[in-house]
This record gives C-alpha cells, structure tokens and sequence, in this order.
C-alpha cells in the first residue's frame, strides 16, 4: 500500500470518529432536552446516562460476539506451566479475568489496610483443597 493511501485511510478513519462523537453528543443533548420537562434535570441526566450504557454496552456484546466467531483454537497448555494456563483461562473468559482482577487489587488493598486479615486468608485459601 502506497503511503499516501494510508495517509488518506487513517485521515478517514479520524475523521469518521470524530463525526461518530459529534452525533453521539448531539444526541444525549437531544435526549436531555426533551426530557427535562418531563422528569426534571436529574432524572433527565440519568436517562441519558442510562441510554449511553445501554448503546456501550450492546456495542461492547457485539464486538465480543464478533471477535469469539473469528477466534482460533490454540493448542492446550501444557499441565505444569502456570502463566500459559492463566493467558488460557484470560483469552477463553475474559470477564471471569476481570472479575478475578477486581478481586485480587480487593485483597491487595484489604492487605495493605489489615495484614493480619490477609494472612488469615491467603492461609484459609491454601489449606483448601480439591476433592478428588
């Protein structure tokens, strides 16, 4: 590809998310306005709040919909190796991974306030095990 080209395509591509961010603006303020009347400037805010969460979100099931169609199979890990095991477990369930995450920097800041806790848990935690 020429590089003139591929300065046109991204000029393009810029110029096509700046006018999507015009309209979406413009749209929340259309919202807003006519709603104010109807349910006052909070209820209005919430509604336009809410609306936007709605249209990411769908956008964002879409995507995830999209890019798990076009996902390859990659081989199994192998049983001991443990960071290949988790990048398995991110890339097969990415919102488990977030979840997962959110609970980790939970128990790092519960470690940080109480130490004593924390031990008590990660303690708890390795005593478990799996019954076979």
């Amino acid at each position: 590809m020429k590089p003139g080209r591929l300065l046109l395509a991204v000029c393009g591509a810029a110029a096509l998310a700046a006018a999507s961010g015009v309209l979406v603006v413009a749209l929340c303020l259309a919202l807003f306005a006519v709603l104010e009347p109807v349910i006052g400037p909070a209820g209005a805010a919430a509604a336009v709040a809410a609306a936007c969460l709605v249209v990411l979100a769908s956008a964002g099931l879409t995507l995830l919909l999209v890019s798990a169609g076009r996902a390859r199979r990659a081989p199994p890990p192998e049983p001991g190796d443990l960071g290949a095991s988790l990048i398995d477990l991110a890339s097969r369930r990415p919102l488990f991974t977030l979840f997962a995450a959110a609970a980790a920097a939970a128990l790092g800041v519960a470690a940080v306030r109480n130490p004593r806790m924390a031990s008590g848990l990660v303690s708890f935690v390795l005593g478990l095990r799996r019954p076979r």
